[in-house]
């Protein structure tokens, strides 16, 4: 009776919904923090956290979705579409979530707060290539 409300997904969707998170994420991110450096002409260091968001991106972020991928493709078609993401990993996106909501409303300089949100948008964006290359394979 329950399964007829479950908001399945084949997965295919399930890596596209997953792409989509990953880059809509890191262009909210990337588009914040920039925002903050670009006000204040401060273009190095926004340069200084682009190379950061890559390294982060390359090391952190593409090991992370490598995972999420594998997890997906062994998953079955008709998977519930929460699924796209591990509990594990959903508790990691609340976490961050909270994180960010305290940098932005504590006395942080917002330099760091854009150096740090940039960075990640960076990485984010750049992780989430693999997913999308993943999702085009399956297409």
């Amino acid at each position: 009776m329950l399964t007829q409300f479950k908001p399945s997904a084949s997965r295919k969707t399930l890596l596209l919904v997953a792409a989509l998170f990953w880059s809509v994420a890191g262009i909210l991110l990337l588009a914040r923090g920039s925002h903050l450096f670009v006000a204040d002409k401060h273009y190095f260091m926004l340069g200084v956290a682009l190379v950061i968001g890559t390294l982060k991106g390359f090391f952190v972020f593409e090991k992370s979705a490598r995972r999420n991928i594998v997890r997906i493709l062994n998953r079955d078609d008709n998977s519930c579409i929460g699924g796209v993401f591990s509990i594990k990993a959903w508790s990691v996106i609340l976490v961050m979530m909270f994180l960010g909501r305290f940098l932005r409303t504590s006395n942080i300089l917002h330099q760091i707060y854009g150096f740090v949100i940039s960075a990640v948008g960076w990485g984010l964006l750049l992780g989430s290539r693999v997913i999308w290359q993943a999702w085009m394979r399956k297409v």
